[in-house]
């Protein structure tokens, strides 16, 4: 029996001083005024630190990953009566937030290699991909698409910061996308987003979007700004990304290797010149996984079944149901993860993580 795992968390005593300081000598905790094309001090230092870090022109910085893909969605040009692609197997703002335009979805299977969306696109419209689980979606393919369609492409790359699409970070092939720092995320500072492009025209439509944007010229925005003491804190978790991404990777690597091959198991794929960061480990399973998964818990692996169901399974978007089959079969039959972004294990406990796959095959399988 696999000893208590503890819980993963990066935040530590730097980033509370980094929030302290955010108020002291009076400073105000918001540095926006709307219509201003930029925020305060600490939001102005992470949207360069990001642009420098993921080499990028402009890093706009808005209090969720929810609102940056809304912010995109507008920025688009999306409005009823269009239609953008999007996977079936994604985390449910992927879809909801370019809703918000009047747009309708359009839903895409996904492969077994990316677990996000192949490049089989029925026709000319904008793509929002998920770079899910941590593994870049076929991104360089997706932008040729997009740009020989004369169409856009968004990628919605929350679980993926740091991971690598040949020579340029996930996130940054696209023509926007868009980071979170969600508390769930490897980096984080609670809640909070990051919005990328090159494009000086879509960097400035989604700068006036999430500060009303009606204060600065004709057309609407919100208020999706950031916070000073959440942008600090991002900061210093910028600031230490790579590291805690490559810790990320090291946990990952050494469940894998003491798990090893197992028949009728697949291990996660990481395509030629990619990096995977490993905000889970996925697995795919050929039968009875609810048995294997059953003695996985039984010594002590807190192992998760299937993924959040295919979009179109919820109500609020089964009206756009297209049957995506391979969604399916994914989340009710076949797919497993350790929440690597969860948990932080011992080396012993990897060790224990791999014994028990093994024991729980040798049992099930």
């Amino acid at each position: 029996m696999i000893g208590e795992i503890k819980a993963f968390n990066t935040i530590d005593m730097d980033e509370m001083y980094a929030a302290a300081d955010t108020g002291a000598g009076g400073q105000p905790l918001s540095g926006y005024l709307a219509g201003k094309e930029r925020g305060g001090r600490f939001v102005c230092e992470l949207e360069d630190a990001w642009c420098e870090t993921f080499k990028v022109k402009h890093a706009i910085a808005c209090n969720s990953a929810t609102s940056g893909l809304l912010a995109a969605a507008f920025a688009v040009g999306l409005k009823p009566g269009d239609q953008f692609a999007c996977p079936a197997m994604t985390m449910s703002a992927t879809c909801a937030a370019p809703m918000f335009t009047g747009a309708t979805p359009f839903f895409i299977d996904i492969d077994t290699a990316t677990f996000s969306i192949s490049t089989d696109l029925p026709y000319d419209m904008p793509v929002f991909v998920t770079n899910l689980f941590g593994h870049p979606a076929y991104l360089r393919r997706l932008r040729d698409w997009c740009d020989a369609n004369h169409t856009v492409l968004v990628e919605d790359n929350s679980q993926s910061p740091f991971a690598w699409d040949g020579d340029k970070f996930a996130g940054t092939v696209g023509h926007i996308g868009v980071f979170s720092l969600n508390v769930h995320k490897p980096i984080q500072c609670g809640e909070g987003g990051v919005i990328v492009t090159d494009d000086d025209d879509l960097a400035a439509r989604m700068r006036a979007f999430i500060n009303h944007g009606e204060h600065a010229g004709p057309e609407i925005g919100l208020n999706l700004r950031m916070p000073e003491v959440c942008a600090a804190i991002a900061l210093v978790q910028l600031r230490r990304g790579e590291s805690i991404i490559q810790g990320r990777i090291d946990q990952a690597t050494a469940i894998l290797a003491a798990i090893g091959d197992i028949p009728g198991i697949v291990p996660p794929v990481t395509r030629p010149r990619c990096r995977h960061v490993y905000y889970t480990i996925p697995f795919l399973i050929e039968d009875r996984r609810a048995e294997f998964c059953a003695a996985l818990r039984a010594a002590g692996v807190p192992i998760v079944e299937g993924y959040v169901p295919p979009l179109y399974r919820m109500p609020a978007f089964a009206r756009f149901a297209l049957p995506c089959p391979v969604a399916e079969d994914l989340h009710d039959r076949r797919l497993l993860y350790f929440e690597n972004c969860a948990h932080d294990v011992t080396m012993a406990q990897a060790e224990q993580i791999g014994a028990a796959f093994r024991k729980a095959a040798e049992k099930v399988l």
